[in-house]
């Protein structure tokens, strides 16, 4: 775990300074939400997996980019926040964009612990 975290923290230190503060946001607020969250560098990203959910945030070319693997968590999200662009389960943040961390918390609490409701519907349209 603290190889990991040692990982996490390189990266963060690579990230570009435009979006590095939004990272660290970022970190923390999954971290302070779940604590218990497996933290590693999966697919070279930081990512965090509960049972079998997962969460993961990279900074790519002008953007930081969060990934659900599922539209259906991030809905309520982009509902609420149609100016912010991505992709089935992603988010894209500009760096011109603000970081709604308050609404972000519900999309890392779907991501990591999905509701009965939530679960319902994905499976419904046929994920896991």
């Amino acid at each position: 775990m603290k190889d990991e975290s040692q990982a996490i923290g390189s990266y963060i230190s690579r990230v570009p300074e435009a979006r590095r503060e939004r990272a660290l946001a970022l970190h923390g607020l999954i971290l302070s939400l779940f604590p218990q969250a497996e933290v590693s560098m999966e697919l070279r990203m930081p990512s965090y997996r509960l049972g079998r959910n997962t969460l993961g945030w990279a900074s790519t070319r002008g953007t930081l980019a969060v990934y659900t693997n599922s539209g259906e968590r991030i809905a309520g999200f982009r509902a609420k926040h149609p100016e912010v662009k991505g992709a089935l389960g992603c988010l894209r943040f500009r760096d011109s964009q603000r970081l709604p961390l308050a609404d972000l918390a519900q999309v890392v609490r779907n991501a990591l612990a999905p509701g009965r409701p939530l679960r319902a519907r994905e499976l419904a349209r046929g994920r896991r």
